[in-house]
């Protein structure tokens, strides 16, 4: 099981297939209702639209109709209107009409009152009927609902109030001999306006669309685990190969050969990387013997560095594994609880914070493993290659000032750079960089030693054709008898302490040889170190000719 849980895939697969599998828990319970919801929200709509035409047709009849016959006499406004030619329909007896139509089309319409006109005082309100009555005399802009299942049929019912909108027919109820209340108002409630409509054929609809909805979220859930399965497997198997490779030129086979089939940026980097430092090491085969002394040094230099880095990159990586770990136990519990029904909004939003929290400290740590990588990766292609580029000098500088961190982090050195800004120069930025990163050991091993902490002052400074480079430490400093002697190679004041003396000469032969320039030492016991360094400018045109 250790084996499985150590793998990069499955950290990365399994934690992400729990999350999907919650997710999906959770939409499988909200989607549906949700949709109903929704399915039940527009059928209220709608019938509220029919309900307030209704009310706007009564009102127009009322006043263009009823109160036209009323005034010239012709015809008569009456209840019993069906086979008489000089009777036309009330308002609410045109409503209770045009209720039977509605019944043809799944759909039935309502008007009832407390106050009903003898014809129809024997009809009895049912609850709901009571229940909107009541609340629609107290509130009568409220709007009344209510969803009702029974026979496999669902149906909404719908009430608004039918409020006295004309003083045609405030004159008319009121004058009426039959009528039940003779004190009416404009704006009193006389009555309800109810539509009762079937939507089992919604609310089917809406349960196939969930269903299909949850069904797409699902397959690519797992196409989605499938397909991170196969890319991560890709990306391990390339990051097993290279370090494979690598372990084979630690051994000392030079002709150990990986496979170029990447699929991203990165390991084709690294690949490049891999082949870089391959060839620079087969190069270092055929130098002689002073030579070879000095690129041996140069190579365990940048060995050292890579530990370090591996170091400190292992312990953001290490929380993140266990904020990851962390976070799939948060995710096993919210999975019990809801297989058991105890999953509350408590539990729930608990679950939330663990989890903004993990990706939190998951987010930033990787990206600060991401950064020293970063740093490394570009310091140490430059450091196994003596070609000439165009760098931005304070970009560079901060690089392999970065690259040093581990080291100095632990040392508790400070390093501040004054660096000119928006300088591009065409220089060897692999030799500048083992200048710095030689210069910073030979201070953290030699100037701070046996202190506590220190401080590291680099000034740059870059003119028409040469770069000037002053680097300044406060450490323990250099007695004037052996100053002249530091840059011989071999000399060290730690020997016994595995010292090879190979730092400072190493420095000048780069700065002599390479670069072409000139190097200047200044230091007193206690007063720390000065190191002045002059170099000139590539000619980018003929180097490129070159």
């Amino acid at each position: 099981m250790s084996f499985f849980q150590n793998k990069l895939r499955f950290q990365i697969i399994v934690p992400l297939s729990l999350i999907m599998l919650v997710m999906l828990v959770v939409l499988s319970f909200s989607i549906p209702k949700l949709v109903e919801k929704n399915a039940e929200q527009h059928a209220i709509h709608t019938a509220i639209n029919s309900l307030k035409q209704l009310k706007i047709l009564r009102a127009y009849y009322t006043n263009n109709v009823v109160k036209k016959v009323q005034d010239h006499g012709v015809l008569n406004p009456a209840i019993k209107h069906k086979g008489e030619p000089d009777k036309i329909p009330l308002p609410a007896t045109m409503i209770h009409d045009l209720s039977q139509l509605f019944d043809e089309d799944n759909r039935k319409l309502n008007l009832y009152s407390a106050y009903p006109f003898p014809n129809r005082q024997h009809i009895e309100l049912d609850d709901f009927q009571q229940k909107a009555w009541s609340q629609l005399i107290d509130n009568p802009n409220q709007i009344v609902s209510e969803l009702n299942t029974n026979d496999s049929l669902t149906v909404l019912r719908v009430a608004i109030s039918d409020p006295m909108q004309v003083q045609a027919c405030v004159d008319c109820h009121n004058s009426h001999p039959l009528t039940p209340k003779a004190d009416w108002k404009l704006g009193d409630v006389r009555g309800v306006l109810e539509m009762s409509v079937d939507i089992s054929s919604q609310l089917a609809l809406a349960n196939t669309l969930s269903f299909w909805i949850i069904s797409c979220l699902l397959i690519a859930s797992i196409l989605l685990i499938v397909l991170f399965y196969f890319l991560t497997g890709k990306i391990t198997e390339q990051v097993s190969n290279i370090s494979e490779g690598m372990v084979e030129l630690g051994k000392g086979n030079y002709e150990t050969e990986i496979p170029q089939n990447f699929t991203t940026q990165e390991t084709h980097q690294m690949y490049t990387a891999f082949q870089l430092f391959k060839t620079a090491l087969l190069e270092r085969q055929s130098l002689e013997k002073q030579q070879q002394v000095f690129e041996t040094e140069k190579v365990n230099s940048l060995g050292r560095m890579v530990a370090s880095i591996a170091h400190d990159v292992n312990t953001p990586i290490g929380i993140s594994v266990t904020a990851t770990s962390f976070l799939q136990d948060e995710i096993e519990i919210l999975a019990n609880k809801l297989a058991s029904g105890e999953l509350d909004e408590e539990d729930f939003e608990h679950f939330l914070d663990s989890s903004r929290s993990s990706l939190t400290i998951l987010s930033r740590n990787l990206s600060s493993a991401s950064e020293l990588i970063s740093s490394f990766k570009q310091v140490s292609v430059d450091q196994m290659s003596e070609h000439a580029r165009e760098v931005l000098l304070s970009e560079y500088f901060k690089e392999v000032i970065h690259s040093m961190l581990p080291k100095t982090k632990r040392a508790n050195v400070t390093v501040a750079l004054d660096c000119v800004e928006d300088r591009s120069c065409y220089i060897y930025p692999g030799f500048l960089s083992q200048v710095l990163t030689n210069l910073i050991a030979n201070s953290i091993i030699h100037g701070f030693a046996e202190k506590q902490s220190g401080q590291i002052n680099i000034t740059v400074s870059a003119q028409e054709s040469e770069i000037s480079i002053q680097y300044r430490d406060d450490g323990n400093g250099i007695s004037e008898d052996i100053l002249p002697k530091v840059m011989d190679p071999f000399f060290t004041t730690k020997r016994d302490e595995g010292g090879s003396g190979l730092g400072l000469s190493i420095i000048h032969n780069i700065v002599t040889q390479k670069l072409k320039g000139e190097i200047k030492l200044s230091s007193s016991v206690g007063k720390g170190l000065t190191v002045d360094i002059s170099f000139p400018l590539l000619n980018q045109t003929i180097q490129q000719e070159d």
